[in-house]
């Protein structure tokens, strides 16, 4: 008898998830109840209840810890626990949670809401809880058939229907009702533990589902078992199973249900093993009789049974530049054709693999004209690949990703050995003109979009930049604190001021504290990625709101402004701006001040445009100066008027020349004469 165990058997992570939260309290010696059963297990229950952890109806807990099982539940329950004050540990399943997001959706749409799955089951009464009151629960096709609404549909399904019940209510529905939108809300858990259970029931004529006859989706799994042409038995243990259902030459698979612990599968196994035992006894006995008797051995029977599309692991034993060779334990080296080796972009096939490693590879042929193994590597990498990107998808984890080339509307990535997009729109948080920038980059990307079966992987590097925004945000917002000094980039510029970016948070400098000079808009002073070091001046929580200043972060010109400037100097500045009343002087970068309209000339002035225009340079006189209030006055006037004085002072001190020699008019004349005589 040969005894095969289906992938996927046993815990999805939802179930996983669930437990080992509950374990942990158990580990820690807590109290808490379970808001019905965890799981559909109930051996797990009985573990539990041994425990000190309870199923307990709402109205019986009166403090501690209160466990919502991995179905979900309405959110007038959880409102309701969270007015009680008890510690709430969710154990929802996280696909469960995208059907209540999902539902919450189609009623904020104003959608009829339809759940395929099962009337009465706890996941599906959850469901309904985050529905509006237009939604219908239906079950199987009859049920299809005899529904009707005029309005928008919005389809969901619960997490474990089988793919064949959602197909023909579809179908149904498809022709019926005006769908405005279908959200296959299976699980990929349990599509992968479908499928597979589904591939090995073709090939046994036996399969043994282990899982509680109270589990929905151990259930399906023997209804696709059932379909799959295999002979059928639904057990939750091991000691279920019966010896008189089998024959030494049965072919006998195994698959469990996604409640169904570890410790049960092995038990089973167990039993299976031993059942193999007894049953094979005999037929090992005549074996070696015939070997006595001098019969042929069938060596084939020794080495491992291998067939197209199974992957095998093996030792690299040669590598050049048209193929590898790969000892995986069979009666002839599998041969991996170089063009098999990777989908990533290579020089040599050394570059992929040397001799020695230990590699994964598909079996692509048993046999080519030359009787070789023909083996792929990259498909075994895409496989394993594909295992791995479900996983962490149901994880909701992240994965790296490489940038291999650009094409129409994002770019394509190797991720774990298989081909993935992403749209331009998830490259960044912002537009990015060139995405040849982004080419050979190494990427940290979720999964937004997975579909096995179509060979389709969509990911997004904006979604994790986004978390790491908001992480930041977070942390920024918890310990921000006004007077604190921090660095900052300018992000965005508008006529009022400039927003900076102080950690995932945007603050706004206003145009009055960008600079301690006049400032007629904020280019003049930052520009658009820009770093630059702010003073926090004011913080609302509440608002969301962060005030920054630049110029506080630099000295106040205005500081020992006394020690500058002197009351009565005369000072040269600069006309930054004329208005009715007069003229504002800057006599140095962030010092304005006021040459009233009475002080711009000793004539009488209209308007100080007549005489002025901004950036003139001229001599002004400090009448007053006021260092609290930031004032400075002056004078265009008294500063001409104390030129004039200085000017006439000079010129009235200094000998005139009027022609004067010292020479008396006598001696004048007398030289005339004497000249006349000559």
């Amino acid at each position: 008898m040969i005894v095969s165990v289906a992938d996927y058997a046993g815990f999805c992570f939802g179930v996983k998830r669930a437990v080992e939260k509950v374990e942990e309290l158990i580990d820690n010696g807590e109290k808490a109840y379970m808001l019905g059963p965890l799981i559909h297990n109930s051996q797990v229950i009985e573990r539990f209840k041994k425990a000190g952890i309870n199923v307990a109806d709402l109205e019986d807990i009166k403090e501690g810890n209160v466990i919502i099982r991995t179905h979900g539940v309405e959110p007038s329950l959880i409102a309701q626990l969270n007015s009680l004050n008890l510690n709430i540990i969710d154990c929802t399943c996280p696909n469960v949670k995208r059907v209540h997001k999902a539902v919450q959706n189609f009623s904020d749409k104003g959608y009829f809401t339809i759940i395929i799955g099962e009337h009465n089951h706890p996941e599906v009464e959850g469901i309904r809880g985050w529905c509006g009151k237009d939604v219908k629960i239906i079950e199987n096709v009859e049920e299809a058939k005899n529904f009707y609404t005029n309005k928008k549909v919005g389809i969901v399904v619960q997490t474990t229907q089988t793919e064949e019940n959602v197909e023909k209510i579809m179908e149904i529905l498809g022709k019926r009702l005006d769908i405005a939108s279908f959200e296959n809300t299976r699980c990929a858990a349990t599509q992968q533990r479908q499928k597979a259970a589904s591939e090995l029931a073709k090939k046994v004529d036996i399969m043994l589902v282990v899982g509680d006859k109270q589990s929905a989706n151990t259930k399906n799994l023997v209804k696709v078992c059932q379909k799959a042409g295999a002979r059928v038995y639904h057990i939750q243990t091991a000691a279920d199973i019966r010896k008189d259902w089998f024959t030494a030459a049965d072919k006998v698979g195994i698959t469990a249900g996604a409640s169904t612990p570890d410790w049960i599968i092995k038990e089973v196994i167990f039993r299976m093993d031993e059942l193999n035992k007894e049953l094979n006894n005999q037929e090992n006995q005549n074996e070696l009789a015939k070997q006595e008797e001098g019969e042929a051995v069938n060596y084939d029977n020794t080495f491992t049974d291998l067939k197209e599309g199974d992957i095998v692991e093996g030792t690299v034993v040669k590598v050049d530049n048209n193929e590898v060779l790969v000892n995986i334990g069979y009666k002839s080296d599998g041969i991996i054709p170089v063009s098999e080796l990777s989908n990533s972009a290579f020089e040599s096939a050394e570059d992929v693999v040397k001799v020695g490693d230990k590699i994964k590879a598909l079996v692509l042929k048993l046999e080519d004209n030359e009787g070789n193994i023909i083996l792929s590597k990259k498909k075994a990498d895409e496989v394993i690949g594909w295992d791995e990107l479900e996983e962490i998808y149901n994880n909701q984890g992240e994965v790296e990703g490489t940038v291999t080339e650009v094409v129409k509307g994002g770019v394509l990535v190797d991720v774990k050995g298989v081909k993935g997009f992403i749209p331009a729109s998830h490259l960044d948080l912002r537009y990015v003109p060139d995405l040849n920038a982004f080419l050979g980059q190494k990427l940290n990307l979720n999964i937004i979009e997975l579909d096995r079966n179509k060979n389709r992987l969509v990911l997004s590097h904006k979604h994790v930049l986004e978390k790491e925004r908001d992480a930041l945000r977070e942390e920024t917002w918890a310990n921000i604190q006004e007077g604190q000094v921090i660095k900052g980039v300018v992000k965005r510029l508008t006529d009022f001021g400039a927003f900076v970016d102080i950690g995932g948070v945007d603050g706004l400098i206003h145009i009055s504290d960008l600079s301690w000079q006049r400032v007629n808009h904020p280019s003049d002073i930052v520009k658009e990625g820009q770093e630059v070091e702010v003073v926090v001046l004011k913080v609302d929580k509440d608002r969301q709101r962060i005030s920054l200043g630049l110029k506080q972060a630099l000295s106040d010109p205005w500081e020992d402004i006394e020690k500058k400037y002197k009351v009565g100097s005369v000072i040269e500045g600069r006309i930054a701006k004329l208005v009715n009343f007069g003229a504002f002087v800057e006599v140095e970068p962030g010092v304005e001040g006021l040459v009233h309209i009475s002080q711009i000339s000793n004539q009488h002035v209209n308007k100080p445009e007549d005489v002025l225009k901004e950036g003139d340079i001229v001599k002004v006189k400090i009448l007053e100066i006021d260092p609290e209030k930031k004032r400075m006055s002056l004078s265009i006037k008294e500063a001409e008027n104390e030129l004039n004085k200085e000017e006439s002072k000079q010129s009235f001190e200094k000998p005139k020349d009027n022609g004067i020699t010292g020479i008396t008019i006598g001696e004048m004349v007398g030289d005339i004469f004497e000249n006349k005589k000559e």
